[in-house]
């Protein structure tokens, strides 16, 4: 069974790969652990169990010195925001947790619904391509991630990656990352077809489940490709003046 303490470890290890790759920094103060990630000039604490002055003061003065355009929490629910709201921290989306089981047999609207068997049981589609290219997270070695792009012709219309946490214990999970396809492409398949390549990706590199954290929008494409909602968690963010 995944849980939410497994989605958030796992998207704390894609912040940290992604820092690991673009000379990015992962620290701690005392008890909020942070992950600083330069080509999007942000800085983010994880999941913390407390927030207090000593650990979220300095990590903001690190953030200033570094330029930041923002410092950004993900919190759990059940975390209270007292002190991220004294300190001026807006509330921001919310993630929502969902995960889907990795199998054979068919699944999807087309299929008559959610079917035993999850995402990833369809004939790749012809407009996504998976690669590991030789920078970024992807060029993890073994490879950890891999980057679905969907083009339409010639045109790019959309891409998402796939990430599978090298230390996860006796659960094998992968997380489907920064899903996005361009306006003009919506409602064409391109959501699907790019879910269905890294499923069949995942499965192939030992993964059992699948997991992502969704947007309301976002919602009736991934349960229709048989993930289910197990949580909703929150982030808080604070803008720095540029």
């Amino acid at each position: 069974m995944v849980t939410l303490a497994d989605c958030e470890r796992t998207q704390h290890a894609w912040f940290k790969a992604q820092a690991a790759a673009t000379g990015g920094r992962v620290f701690g103060t005392y008890g909020m652990d942070w992950v600083w990630l330069p080509e999007s000039r942000e800085m983010l604490c994880m999941f913390p169990t407390e927030i207090t002055d000593a650990g979220l003061l300095p990590a903001m003065a690190e953030a200033e010195r570094r330029g930041a355009a923002a410092v950004g929490v993900w919190l759990n629910a059940a975390v209270k925001s007292t002190e991220l709201e004294r300190h001026r921290f807006e509330r921001g989306w919310q993630p929502w947790w969902m995960t889907a089981p990795l199998g054979p047999g068919p699944a999807g609207p087309d299929a008559g619904g959610v079917e035993e068997g999850g995402p990833g049981a369809r004939e790749r589609d012809d407009r996504v391509r998976i690669d590991t290219p030789a920078d970024g997270v992807c060029s993890l070695d073994p490879p950890q991630a891999w980057l679905a792009t969907a083009r339409t012709g010639e045109e790019w219309a959309g891409q998402a990656y796939l990430f599978m946490p090298p230390e996860q214990g006796t659960k094998h999970l992968a997380g489907i990352f920064d899903m996005y396809v361009a306006p003009e492409h919506r409602r064409d398949g391109l959501g699907t077809a790019l879910l269905d390549c890294l499923a069949e990706t995942a499965s192939d590199a030992g993964a059992e489940h699948l997991l992502l954290n969704a947007t309301p929008e976002g919602l009736q494409l991934y349960r229709g490709r048989g993930f289910q909602l197990i949580g909703k968690g929150r982030t808080w963010w604070h803008h720095l003046p540029q």
